[in-house]
């Protein structure tokens, strides 16, 4: 049963559907020029398909609204021409001869194999639309291309290929029916119709050295009905089930944008061969189904995109939970601090501690990866810490402990750098440990000089094993100690320029009179004007702890 709110979307589902076929009518009509079709139409239409299944997916009248008075405003142009521009002559209704009046037999209905693809191709829309709420609804759609292109050219065996942009390959996502395989078999696969078929299911082929990769790189679709009088194509009989007859491989691309996404590939046994007119049926049915493909795909990133948002969203939220809310009571020290999220990437956190009666403690911590995993690990450390930190350990093995219970606990990515900092007021010492890209810099107020006190160590998370030195040193009033995290000195201007060191701790070295909030606020508004309105791809944090 439909809920009542499901049952208001029906309508808006129906106007998508009719729109829909309307852009195809209109795409045929401008294949065949039977009539003047503007492309203002054709956005128009678009504009209106994708006005109904957004609002379907994000309910609010205010955006409907708004598309649908952009795909009136977009039409209105066209109508303009046509009310405004030159008439057009009047035909004359004098008597013609009749033979002036036989090429009007060239205006056709359309034939019934040509309304059949059309229903064909409609069928790809509607199951792309379906597949929105579906999870086997992109294998179903390309299973429907597969079929249809089979049936419509009388093949015998077909399949259908997607590109990997990321692997640089062309992926088996359908197979159906008897395919001899055109490519070189593996030395090692038993030559077994069974086993054959069962490897090309699940095949994976590099964009070259390969027909069907060769096919997708030059982006022009091909009839091949001599494979043996090809070099592309290798036969691995002598079985007769290997023998090649005839193939057509059409590829996919987004229409405008001349990238191929994928490959049709049919097939027919030895002693058959496609004619030119299977040929052209299946290029027509191949437009159908870049059309659907690229509806279903749009959507699926778009699908894809929201859900990351929401992730990451979540998981700012909660990583704002662990960011100290008020400090507790710092003796002898002057505190500052700043953090900037970027949307998506969760992955700096502080903390600050004073549990025990000889030290202060200051945890800067950078996570690896993004969303709610680096969040998890995050939390996992932060836990970790706190709790370790209550004990008289130094910070080496504070952090030697906490690699060793997060290396191998998690099954993905969970590199962190940290930056562990003890100090005891009565000794005016500092004792601290760091791993991976966390530094901690000191700004010396007797020399005016700034120096890097700690060393390269790997992150943790890495191995096991992995050791961390502890390094001490003694602090007078007014020295400064600096950390921060990577995204900070790697902030990009527009010009792609970074922030740099040099940059912060000159900042830092001008303004060393300054208290250690000052002195944060101050590298914070430098970055904000040095960054401008440039996206950023990664946190920023930077502790600034001041000895007085």
């Amino acid at each position: 049963m439909f809920n009542s709110d499901a049952i208001a979307y029906l309508p808006l589902l129906g106007t998508a559907i009719l729109a829909t076929i309307l852009f195809i009518f209109l795409a045929v009509i401008k294949t065949r020029k039977t009539a003047k079709v503007s492309y203002l139409s054709f956005l128009s239409v678009l504009i209106l398909i994708f006005d109904c299944i957004y609002t379907i997916f994000n309910p609010g009248i205010s955006n409907f609204v708004f598309l649908l008075i952009l795909a009136t405003a977009v039409f209105i142009p066209y109508l303009v021409m046509l009310a405004f521009g030159k008439p057009k002559k009047e035909v004359s209704e004098e008597p013609v001869d009749e033979e002036i009046k036989k090429p009007e037999i060239i205006v056709e209905d359309i034939k019934p194999d040509e309304v059949n693809l059309i229903e064909k191709g409609r069928s790809f829309v509607i199951l792309a639309s379906d597949s929105f709420g579906s999870k086997e609804g992109m294998q179903n759609l390309l299973d429907s291309i597969n079929k249809t292109c089979m049936e419509i050219t009388n093949a015998d065996g077909g399949a259908v290929l997607m590109v990997d942009d990321f692997e640089d390959s062309i992926n088996v996502k359908s197979f159906l029916g008897v395919f001899p395989p055109p490519y070189k078999l593996p030395a090692e696969l038993p030559h077994k119709e069974l086993r054959v078929s069962t490897s090309f299911k699940f095949a994976t082929f590099a964009l070259r050295d390969n027909i069907f990769g060769e096919i997708a790189s030059s982006g022009k679709p091909e009839i091949i009905n001599s494979p043996k009088d090809d070099p592309r194509i290798t036969e691995n009989g002598p079985e007769d089930f290997l023998k090649l007859g005839s193939f057509i491989f059409i590829p996919i691309r987004l229409r405008g944008r001349g990238i191929v996404i994928g490959l049709i590939a049919l097939s027919k046994n030895p002693g058959k061969e496609f004619t030119q007119k299977e040929f052209d049926w299946a290029l027509t049915l191949a437009g159908f189904a870049e059309s659907a493909l690229k509806t279903t795909i749009s959507f699926q990133v778009y699908n894809e995109k929201n859900e990351i948002s929401k992730e990451s969203k979540i998981a700012e939220n909660l990583q704002n939970v662990l960011l100290p809310k008020k400090l507790p009571p710092l003796q002898g020290l002057s505190f500052g601090s700043f953090t900037m999220h970027t949307e998506g990437v969760c992955s700096d956190a502080f903390d600050v501690l004073s549990v025990r009666q000889d030290r202060t403690s200051v945890i800067l911590m950078d996570v690896a990866g993004k969303g709610t995993n680096s969040f998890l690990v995050m939390s996992m450390l932060r836990s970790m810490i706190r709790l370790l930190v209550n004990t008289p350990q130094p910070a080496g093995t504070i952090l030697s402990l906490a690699n060793r219970e997060i290396c191998g606990e998690i099954n993905f990515e969970h590199f962190a750098s940290v930056a562990l900092i003890n100090y005891n007021d009565a000794k005016k010492t500092v004792q601290f440990s760091s791993a991976g890209t966390t530094p901690v810099f000191l700004y010396n107020a007797q020399n005016q000089t700034i120096e890097r006190k700690s060393l390269a160590s790997e992150p943790l998370g890495v191995e096991k094993t992995t050791s961390y030195k502890d390094i001490q040193f003694t602090v007078s009033p007014g020295d400064i100690i600096i950390t921060y995290t990577d995204g900070l000195v790697e902030a990009l201007d527009a010009s792609g320029k970074q922030y740099s060191l040099n940059r912060l701790l000159n900042i830092v070295k001008t303004n060393s009179k300054s208290s250690g909030k000052q002195i944060a606020d101050l590298v914070k508004a430098d970055m904000k004007k040095f960054v401008g309105s440039e996206l950023l791809h990664d946190d920023q944090t930077l502790l600034a702890v001041k000895i007085q």
